[in-house]
């Protein structure tokens, strides 16, 4: 048995076009809102908070749809969805209602629990084990691709029209085509294998597992914090320049974008401890850097070191999602749309409620809060995740042990 990569072109090419509108979405939302629609920061994040919610909820449902063998069918109804969500921003910015902006919010998180979970099941299910973590680095670099010619689309889009509409409705085709792409190749389902399941195994997985969703549900938390205000943040504190506080984030879209699918290769190879650690501590110190740079570094070179910063963490944290996302596919496997269901779930709560605690501490204490909060809590996590991986490679190993005897 092989890992059908060929199975795959299409959830990549999907997976290029639906991310095509992330980074400028993400990027312009508060800007949006917050300048434009004159939210304050609690609204703001509570727009954030709303993209996750709808993953949340629906994430188990979505699991359940991908395990019934309908994955490409959930990746086509999340691309439709999101399509359908793009239209709705597109008229809230035009009535600037910030009301209808939160609805369709809302919408894009429906849209993205069955994308997500199908995409996940679909990319898990299809190849072995050890070419995992691999494989969803190659859909990382989709995606990073995604982000960067996006980004230059929509910048470009935004200065011939003015208008962030022309934007939003572009994203909104083009997530109707990572729909179709998908849905329009569909290779037959993989036949099922059957892994052993022993009393010892399923513990020593449980314990892996919670431990890992614990720590995953910690780190999604803090980190989602910020979600919403990193770039206000350096538009207040940096420079007032959108441009400039863009192509902050460009190095680290290309890495993605060239060498995801190599940085899941090593990761597959590598220490699964010692890379979620090191993407746990680097995150920390870019965090806190976003706070303590200005006072070292003049500008404009402050801008370049938090651009580098912002590139090593992209680097680690791909590796760090390329090892998580197959360490569950691996627990789930045969049944990866329900092991990535509940693990969506949890990190969408996670998501829905840390962008509120940010924006009130924004709004209440001083707007450096999140980020000191969010690069001091980081080095929690990483004796949660070490004992959550042990146990997990240790489960891996009596499930070879039996597979052996098995056989």
């Amino acid at each position: 048995m092989k890992s059908d990569w060929k199975a795959l072109h299409s959830v990549y090419n999907s997976a290029f076009a639906c991310s095509l509108g992330f980074f400028v979405v993400r990027f312009l939302i508060p800007i949006i809102a917050y300048g434009l629609m004159g939210a304050s920061a609690t609204q703001v994040a509570l727009v954030f908070s709303l993209l996750t919610l709808g993953a949340a909820i629906f994430s188990p449902l979505a699991g359940k749809v991908a395990k019934g063998g309908k994955r490409r069918e959930a990746i086509f109804f999340g691309a439709s969805i999101r399509a359908l969500a793009y239209t709705g921003m597109a008229v809230s910015i035009i009535i600037l209602n910030i009301d209808v902006l939160i609805i369709n919010s809302l919408l894009w998180g429906l849209g993205a629990a069955f994308y997500r979970v199908g995409s996940d099941a679909e990319i898990s299910e299809r190849v072995l084990q050890e070419n995992r973590a691999e494989a969803f680095g190659r859909r990382e670099a989709s995606n990073g691709r995604g982000q960067v010619i996006g980004a230059f689309i929509g910048f470009t889009l935004l200065f011939m029209f003015d208008s962030p509409v022309v934007i939003f409705l572009f994203y909104a085709i083009a997530n109707l085509i990572g729909g179709a792409v998908v849905i329009l190749h569909r290779p037959p389902l993989e036949k099922e294998r059957e892994i052993p399941n022993k009393h010892s195994i399923t513990t020593a997985f449980s314990l892996g597992i919670i431990a890992l969703v614990i720590a995953a549900a910690i780190d999604t938390f803090i980190s989602a914090l910020l979600s919403p205000f990193v770039e206000l943040y350096i538009l207040e504190v940096f420079t007032t320049d959108i441009l400039l506080v863009a192509l902050i984030y460009l190095p680290g879209g290309i890495i993605a974008g060239m060498f995801g699918g190599y940085m899941g290769r090593f990761a597959d190879h590598k220490s699964k401890i010692g890379i979620v650690s090191t993407a746990v501590i680097v995150g920390a110190f870019s965090t806190l850097g976003i706070v303590f740079v200005p006072t070292f570094v003049a500008a404009p070179l402050n801008l370049i070191v938090i651009a580098v910063l912002f590139s090593v963490g992209t680097i680690t944290g791909t590796m760090a999602y390329t090892v998580m996302s197959s360490v569950f596919g691996t627990a789930y496997e045969g049944r990866a749309g329900e092991g990535f269901g509940r693990f969506e779930s949890a990190m969408g709560f996670s998501r829905f409620s840390a962008p509120l605690v940010g924006g009130l501490l924004w709004d209440f204490l001083d707007p450096s809060a999140p980020f000191i909060l969010v690069g001091l809590s980081g080095f929690i996590l990483v004796p949660i995740y070490a004992f959550g991986m042990r146990k997990y490679e240790q489960a891996i190993k009596q499930r070879e042990e039996a597979q052996e005897i098995v056989l």
